[in-house]
C-alpha cells in the first residue's frame, strides 16, 4: 500500500460514506519504546492515497484494532512493557517477537485517544496527546463500531463498542491457542484463567466532550443487560461504519461444552443495542465458528443482508462456509447456504477480513 517501511495493523476499515479505506501503519520497533509512531492513510476505490494524518503518541502499546468516526481516529492504549526474559529469547531465535513484551496492568484506568481525522473538525482547542481516562482496565481485543452525535450546543458524546477482557486472560506468547512451538491449534490455554470472569465481553465506552474538546465524562457499560458471556470478535453492517448503528454480532459461546466451555466460541450472537434483546444461532455438538462477517444485501435496512461464518467440524476435520439470514438469527431456518470447504483451503481460527461487494 506504498508505505514500505512500516507494517500494517491487522485491521482495515471501510468509511462506506466517504467510500474510503482506512488503514493503519505503525513501526515494530516501538513496541518496545515508549512513544508510538502511527501513520492513517485513507484510500479511494483505486487505491489513490487521498489523506494520510501522522501521530506520535506517547505510550507504550500493543495496536491490534481501532476505531473512527465522522471526525476522529480512535485508538484505546493496550499497555504493554518490555519483558526482557523473553527478549533474551526473541533474539536467539527460541521464542516470537511477542515474546520480548508482556501486558502491563499496573494503571486502574485506559488511556483512549481520540485523534483529530481532519485538521477543521473535531473540537477548537483541544490536545489529542491527553487522553480520556475510562474508568476501568481494560485489554481491548476488537473494536465493532465507533460514531459521535453533537447536540445543538457543539456538546459531543462519542460511543465505541469493543469486545474487552482483563490483562490476566491474555497470554502473548500462545494467543488464541496458537504456540510457534507446535504445528498443533491448542485452545485450552484460552481457558484456563476463568474466562467467564476475565474472557471477552462486549462493552460500550461512552465519552462526552464539550464544544472546545474538553472531556466531560466517560463511562463503561455492557452492551447488553441480557448478554453478559464470553464474546469477541464484533462486527455490524459496514454501511454503518463510523456512525450510529442498532445491530451487533459477534462470536460467543453456548456454555454448554464441559471442556473447552468458553474458547473457541461455538455460537453466533446477534444484539440489539436498543432493546437489549439477543438472539443466537449455533451450529451444532463438537463444532465451533469463527469471525461472523456482515454482506448487506444494497438496501437503507440495517439487518437486511447476510452473516457468513466459518463452521469448523471438529469430528469431521472439515470447515464449512454458512450463509445465515440476519434477520433470520435466532430462528429455525436462519441458514441460508452451507458450503463445504475444499481440505486445502482450511481457514485458520481468528483470521480477518471484509467484504468487498466489487
Amino acid at each position: 500500500m506504498g508505505n514500505d517501511r512500516k507494517r500494517t495493523v491487522a485491521h482495515c476499515k471501510i468509511d462506506a460514506q466517504t467510500k474510503r479505506l482506512l488503514v493503519l501503519y505503525f513501526n515494530v520497533e516501538d513496541i518496545f519504546l515508549n512513544q508510538s509512531n502511527l501513520t492513517f492513510c485513507e484510500f479511494d476505490r483505486d487505491f489513490v492515497l487521498k489523506q494520510k494524518k501522522e501521530f506520535l503518541v506517547p505510550a507504550q502499546m500493543m495496536v491490534h484494532d481501532w476505531g473512527f468516526t465522522e471526525d476522529h481516529y480512535i485508538l484505546i492504549v493496550n499497555s504493554v512493557k518490555l519483558d526482557l526474559p523473553g527478549s533474551l529469547k526473541a533474539l536467539c531465535g527460541q521464542a516470537p517477537m511477542v515474546s520480548a513484551v508482556s501486558t502491563n496492568p499496573s494503571q486502574p484506568t485506559t488511556p483512549v485517544y481520540l485523534l483529530p481525522r481532519f485538521s477543521d473538525t473535531s473540537g477548537v482547542n483541544r490536545d489529542w496527546r491527553i487522553p480520556v481516562e475510562a474508568p476501568s482496565q481494560l485489554w481491548i481485543s476488537h473494536i465493532g463500531n465507533a460514531f459521535e452525535e453533537r447536540d445543538h450546543s457543539g456538546n459531543a458524546r462519542i460511543q465505541i463498542q469493543a469486545a474487552v477482557s482483563s490483562y490476566q486472560w491474555w497470554c502473548l506468547e500462545k494467543m488464541f491457542g496458537y504456540d510457534f512451538q507446535s504445528p498443533e491449534f491448542d485452545p485450552s490455554v484460552m481457558n484456563v484463567v476463568d474466562p467467564e470472569k476475565t474472557g471477552p465481553h462486549l462493552v460500550q465506552v461512552s465519552i462526552d466532550l464539550d464544544a472546545e474538546g474538553s472531556c466531560l465524562g466517560c463511562s463503561v457499560a455492557n452492551c447488553s443487560t441480557q448478554w453478559h458471556t464470553f464474546a469477541d470478535f464484533p462486527v455490524i453492517n459496514p454501511a454503518h461504519s463510523g456512525r450510529q448503528n442498532r445491530f451487533l454480532y459477534a462470536s460467543s459461546t453456548s456454555g454448554s461444552r464441559k471442556f473447552l466451555p468458553f474458547f473457541p466460541p461455538d455460537t453466533i450472537a446477534k444484539l440489539d443495542l436498543c432493546n437489549h434483546s439477543v438472539k443466537t444461532w449455533m451450529p451444532g455438538k463438537r463444532s465451533f465458528v469463527g469471525e461472523p462477517l456482515f454482506v448487506s444485501r444494497g438496501t437503507s435496512e440495517e439487518e437486511d443482508g447476510y452473516v457468513l461464518v466459518v463452521e469448523y467440524a471438529v469430528f469431521k476435520q472439515r470447515c464449512y462456509l454458512v450463509v445465515l439470514d440476519a434477520k433470520r438469527i435466532g430462528e429455525d431456518d436462519a441458514v441460508v447456504a452451507k458450503l463445504q470447504v475444499p481440505k486445502h483451503l482450511r481457514f485458520p481460527s481468528a483470521f480477518h477480513g471484509f467484504w468487498d461487494a466489487q
